[in-house]
């Protein structure tokens, strides 16, 4: 019996990042969690799976950049110029 070559093919789809594979995996995650015989330790392991079939399936999110200003010199609390200059 080879037995869990569900799970060894979701694996495998998040592993490789394979989109068809990982569309499967996701529908075959929530159907084993509608399956009116599941018991809430399966439905939680599927909705973790599912989870990370997700996440995979999901574009990275870009992280925001916000443009900043250059800072004039000399321009900090009033103290004035620094150095050899002073009295």
């Amino acid at each position: 019996m080879s037995g869990f070559s569900e799970v060894k093919r979701i694996e495998t789809a998040i592993r490789n990042k394979n989109a068809k594979e990982l569309e499967w995996s996701l529908w075959y995650c929530r159907m084993r969690q509608a399956v009116p015989s599941a018991r809430p330790g399966d439905v939680k392991y599927w909705s973790g799976v599912e989870a990370l079939v997700k996440e995979t399936l999901a574009p990275p999110v870009e992280a925001k950049v916000y443009p900043t200003r250059k800072k004039k010199p000399n321009r900090g609390l009033g103290l004035g110029p620094l150095g050899s200059e002073t009295e």
